[in-house]
């Protein structure tokens, strides 16, 4: 390295900070990585216990998402898509199968004859299909869709109340975080042309085989795991390195702030710099069960629509992917959201095992050997309506050599997240053109 040549310190070894990284990297910026975990991936990790994949918290990735999949080699990853469909589960009756027909055909009859919506609302589906498809991903976040809720939109195109909250509820709350239904509309429709366009997958080897992928495309020794940033390093006004956690300071002439929202408040407000940005976030719960057999057969999504409900959706994530377990072992998947996902072990435990027995197709004893409670505290920023004009979000920060790269530049989202870090390395190779 030339003793002039610029240098770039990324803060967080997420998606955003990987992808930024890798932009500085193409450009010829000599970067270094600062990860405070074990290994870079931010919330998109994985952890093998047992010989179980244990994602952290239920995620999958859209084969659809226009600049996060320039950065991958698909193939390398060995995708396990899911079926393009759900099995939504009421308080009486069998759970029935819902799907897009048009991605597979079999999904046609099994949809219509299982009464899962009404036939008025599967035509509604296909025309919302149709139009997220012909929306570019920028018109999905214009001002019309920003500022109406999800709920509101689905209202507005004529959906019944049995679909909203039977279908929408759980499984776009499920992306969302929302069962609400709350969140601006944009997001709904971003996902659902996401879904329409593409497939929905995970690798064999986990989600964290997508950071992995990320990081393996920068110099040896780029990426620095165990190490925590404790405080921006300001001089003279601007931004001139990074505090580490044993007193450390490590100089670059650019910081680029990857972290989630709460990190990355805490490090500028020690410095009285105020982020332009959300300050709230979603949480969520994941519980991974091992067992000897499917109890929610299938590739489909389990919809919990049931009014009692605290499991929101649930998979045996080893019909999808069976490497995510031991041979012959299968792996259940059941996420909580909301004010549920913050009890106690032994109460969600108990409350889970019990939604998920009610929502078994075989009324048959489940012997499920609990592995691990997921807790993500920061699986999301809140999206709420956009209320009036609001600027359009930008990786430049008020401290001079202070660069944002997040998910919050966009939405919250995988893709979102390498938009955000795509705007932060433009933002450091060509200043005021972050857009």
């Amino acid at each position: 390295m030339s003793p002039t040549e610029p240098t770039t310190v990324v803060i967080g070894a997420g998606i955003a900070g990987l992808v930024a990284a890798i932009d500085l990297h193409r450009a010829g910026r000599a970067v270094t990585v600062l990860e405070a975990a074990p290994e870079p991936g931010g919330r998109v990790r994985t952890t093998v216990r047992d010989g179980f994949r244990l994602d952290h918290g239920f995620q999958v990735l859209f084969t659809a998402y226009p600049v996060l999949n320039a950065y991958l080699d698909h193939a390398a990853l060995e995708l396990r898509e899911f079926l393009p469909a759900a099995r939504i589960v009421r308080d009486s009756g069998a759970p029935a199968l819902v799907g897009d027909a048009l991605a597979d055909r079999s999904l046609l009859l099994p949809s219509l004859m299982g009464r899962a919506l009404p036939v008025r609302d599967l035509w509604r589906m296909l025309q919302l299909r149709r139009a997220a498809m012909m929306l570019s991903v920028e018109s999905c976040f214009e001002p019309r869709y920003a500022r109406m809720s999800t709920r509101d939109f689905l209202r507005a195109w004529g959906f019944s109340a049995r679909t909203i909250d039977g279908f929408f509820a759980p499984f776009y709350g499920g992306i969302l975080l929302d069962r609400s239904l709350s969140t601006r509309a944009s997001v709904l429709l971003f996902t659902f042309k996401m879904l329409a366009e593409g497939r929905t997958a995970v690798p064999a080897a986990g989600m964290g085989a997508i950071p992995a992928q990320l990081a393996a495309q920068l110099p040896a020794g780029a990426v620095r795991c165990h190490t925590r940033v404790r405080a921006l390093d300001v001089q003279g006004g601007s931004a001139r390195g990074v505090v580490l956690d044993d007193g450390s300071v490590l100089a670059a002439d650019t910081i680029v702030l990857a972290t989630d929202l709460l990190t990355a408040h805490a490090l500028t407000d020690t410095v009285r710099v105020r982020l332009d940005e959300p300050r709230a976030v979603l949480g969520c719960t994941t519980l991974y069960y091992a067992c000897d057999r499917a109890v929610l057969p299938g590739r489909a999504l389990w919809l919990n629509a049931r009014r009692d409900a605290t499991v929101s959706h649930a998979v045996t994530i080893t019909d999808v992917a069976p490497s995510y377990a031991p041979a012959g072992r299968h792996l259940v998947a059941a996420t909580v959201l909301g004010e549920a996902a913050t009890r106690d072990d032994a109460t969600l435990d108990a409350a889970v095992r019990s939604d998920l027995a009610r929502m078994a197709p075989a009324p048959t004893p489940m012997a499920l050997e609990r592995l691990a409670i997921c807790r993500v505290p920061v699986a999301q920023y809140a999206q709420p309506v956009l209320d009036g004009d609001v600027a359009a979000p930008t990786a430049i920060t008020p401290l001079r050599g202070l660069v944002r790269a997040s998910e919050v530049l966009h939405s919250s989202s995988l893709d979102g997240a390498a938009r955000g870090g795509q705007m932060a390395a433009r933002a450091v190779l060509e200043p005021g053109t972050d857009s």
